[in-house]
């Protein structure tokens, strides 16, 4: 005869010792218990080097996170961490001590929560279909929070960050002051996002703009042809952009440098005659004349 548990076809059910509440507060348990055992430095240096974000592991860094409540630093590892779990509205609750700029939040930790807050609602955002009435509430949410940002000094890194947030949420203007930013306060950063600030001055009709980063980019040129593009790059944007009775200004101001450059001064030439400046114009011939000159004369006085 057959025992009834070989016969049946369902699965044998699995015996647990503790139900999950159980297995959750034996892990409290225990977190309160290393906190006990790891006070002050060695309990930071154990916190900062976990690196899983299993129940037990979050329950000891919160369990921690109350017996430390004024550790700024924790309580920013314990939001990444709920971040990581989808835990968004947790992660919301511990993040608001840290965004508000005061002598208890010192400044590196205010920036690092502001960008963990601008991650909370660029993933609250994800969370509504895109079709759905609420989504393009969320997307303000994000692109108000990215135009507070702007306010305050970031660093290379962060402002790539921001950059790369903005544009993943289709947000191009909000990401354009951090784009200036960058090209400003990092100018060896500048070629990986000129080009990108160009298309979108363009696209937003702002040829001022688009001519001003064309003679700023002449400043990290290496040779004179590059020089000579992005300065002739930025008087066509002006002309371009209907503004020929500024071009004479901007040539002058910016093409200093260019002057001993004869296909510089050949396009200076014929772009004065087309503004009708012929002063600057004669200039210009009177200006290659001479450089003519110069180069004949040290070409003769070669052996």
């Amino acid at each position: 005869m057959q025992s009834r548990r070989l016969s049946s076809t369902a699965a044998p059910e699995r015996r647990r010792l503790m139900s999950h509440g159980q297995i959750l507060g034996f892990g409290l348990v225990v977190a309160f218990a290393l906190v006990a055992v790891y006070p002050g430095q060695a309990l930071q240096w154990r916190i900062q080097s976990t690196t899983k974000a299993d129940s037990l592991s979050l329950a000891y860094l919160l369990a921690s996170l109350r017996a430390l409540p004024g550790d700024h630093s924790l309580r920013l590892l314990v939001t990444r961490r709920l971040l990581a779990r989808g835990d968004l509205h947790e992660a919301e609750l511990l993040l608001q001590p840290l965004l508000q700029q005061d002598a208890n939040v010192p400044g590196q930790f205010f920036y690092d929560a502001q960008l963990l807050q601008l991650d909370l609602l660029i993933q609250m955002m994800w969370q509504i279909p895109s079709d759905q009435p609420g989504f393009r509430a969320a997307l303000q949410k994000v692109k108000n929070h990215l135009e507070q940002l702007t306010a305050y000094s970031w660093s290379e890194s962060a402002l790539l960050l921001l950059i790369r947030e903005a544009q993943s949420v289709g947000a191009p203007e909000q990401a354009m002051p951090f784009m200036r930013r960058l090209l400003e306060d990092y100018p060896a950063t500048a070629p990986r996002v000129r080009d990108q600030v160009i298309a979108l001055e363009q696209a937003a009709g702002n040829p001022r703009a688009v001519a001003l980063l064309y003679f700023q980019a002449m400043e990290s040129a290496h040779s004179v042809a590059m020089r000579r593009e992005n300065f002739i790059a930025g008087l066509r944007a002006l002309q371009a952009g209907d503004l020929m009775s500024e071009v004479p200004n901007a040539a002058r101001q910016y093409g200093g440098v260019l002057e001993s450059d004869p296909d510089t001064l050949v396009f200076l030439v014929n772009l004065m005659r087309q503004a009708n400046r012929m002063d600057r114009a004669e200039y210009y011939v009177a200006r290659l004349l001479q450089q003519r000159t110069t180069d004949a004369a040290a070409e003769e006085a070669r052996p």
